[in-house]
């Protein structure tokens, strides 16, 4: 199993063969992207967190916060159109089923107003 999807599937375990699918397909995209090293380091932040994260909605402070290899990963999905589109994807696919700590960006997104 490529490490992103065991990374995503321990985190936001899913029977649910759109979820498997948007797993595999964004994993396919950022082995395109990313060196194998890149790969490894995302896995483990993905698990270390238990969260993916949309690279582009974090704010200033959560980028700063970013190991150097993990600012790395970052850059480059926001760099690629297609592999930005696959991370908010997944992200939207674990929201629309209810796996809200797994996608916190998207949780903040729809939190109502105070």
């Amino acid at each position: 199993m490529q490490p992103i999807v065991a990374a995503l599937t321990q985190i936001a375990p899913v029977d649910d063969p759109e979820v498997v699918a948007g797993y595999q397909r964004y994993a396919e995209m950022l082995g395109a992207i990313l060196t194998p090293e890149q790969i490894a380091t995302y896995a483990d932040m993905i698990q270390r967190t238990g969260a993916v994260r949309v690279f582009e909605d974090l704010a200033p402070e959560e980028l700063a916060a970013l190991t150097i290899d993990e600012t790395a990963v970052a850059t480059n999905i926001i760099a690629d159109e297609d592999a930005t589109m696959e991370n908010r994807r997944v992200a939207a696919l674990l929201s629309q089923r209810g796996q809200m700590r797994a996608v916190p960006d998207f949780a903040r997104q729809t939190a109502p107003e105070s």
